[in-house]
């Protein structure tokens, strides 16, 4: 749920993945980890950084410069970090940590967190609304690559 800290913005958004948290990190160290955002497209890659292009308002196509760390391992969970900025866009930092979530038959699972923090929202082409959704939307196609693998092994 988004949170107006000062001039930035918290949003959190999680979800519960019927798959372990290991072969869930692993998509996300992979080049495909930026189509799982709603919408984007890779277009490059340029000094360590991708640029996606997305459609947001009025269907107009929007660039993004960003920066996507692989998950990072620790004694409970992976935690990735990332961050983009791009005109006519709020400049986000977030933070993915997926955690160990056993299911009452003791299968496995993950528990996903998003948390981005933003700013500059005034004169972007995203809101916090279409963010949060954005989010969400993406937890869903992380759980839906993650449990599709799970099956498939």
């Amino acid at each position: 749920m988004p949170q107006t800290t000062g001039p930035a913005t918290r949003t959190r958004v999680t979800r519960r993945i019927a798959a372990d948290p290991t072969s869930t990190a692993l998509l996300l160290a992979g080049p495909a980890a930026f189509e799982l955002w709603p919408g984007v497209r890779r277009v490059a890659e340029v000094s360590g950084r991708v640029v996606v292009e997305t459609e947001l308002a009025a269907r107009r196509p929007v660039a993004a410069s960003v920066k996507a760390l692989r998950p990072r391992r620790t004694p409970t969970s992976y935690v990735t970090r990332f961050e983009w900025a791009g005109p006519g866009l709020p400049a986000t930092t977030g933070e993915l940590t997926l955690g160990y979530a056993p299911d009452a038959d003791g299968a496995l699972g993950t528990y996903a967190s998003l948390v981005l923090h933003s700013s500059g929202f005034e004169g972007s082409a995203l809101d916090v609304a279409a963010l949060e959704t954005m989010a969400r939307r993406f937890l869903a196609n992380l759980a839906s690559a993650a449990e599709q693998r799970s099956h498939a092994a």
